[in-house]
């Protein structure tokens, strides 16, 4: 039972993941051309694939906007699991870690700022 509950791994800020294991498909019908593919840009908010699970058919939405790199998942209709890479993309906007001294550092500075104004 605790192996449900554990949170998939923590993504890297050039891809994106399957957020529920189940059946992949990267179009809604046979018919209709796919989402995405190697080039495309997308908008947060635009559909990215989807993952049917107990013919539930969920869609996954873009959390931000980027363009894709590398499709990982080729195939409709193969199995994915929970945190399985699904594209490589390159985001618009770039993550930069901040140190926590950094972080002290300009709450400082901006506390400092702000008393001085008084």
């Amino acid at each position: 039972m605790a192996k449900v509950l554990v949170p998939p791994p923590v993504a890297r800020s050039d891809e994106i993941l399957a957020e529920s294991g189940g059946m992949f498909y990267s179009r809604e019908t046979p018919t209709h051309d796919v989402y995405v593919r190697e080039g495309d840009h997308f908008n947060a908010g635009d559909p990215l694939f989807i993952v049917e699970v107990m013919k539930m058919f969920n869609k996954f939405y873009a959390p931000f906007s980027g363009t894709i790199a590398k499709v990982l998942v080729h195939t409709d209709g193969c199995i994915i699991s929970k945190g399985q890479p699904v594209f490589k993309i390159i985001p618009d906007e770039i993550a930069v870690a901040v140190s926590a001294e950094e972080v002290a550092a300009r709450r400082l500075a901006v506390t400092n700022e702000f008393l001085q104004q008084l």
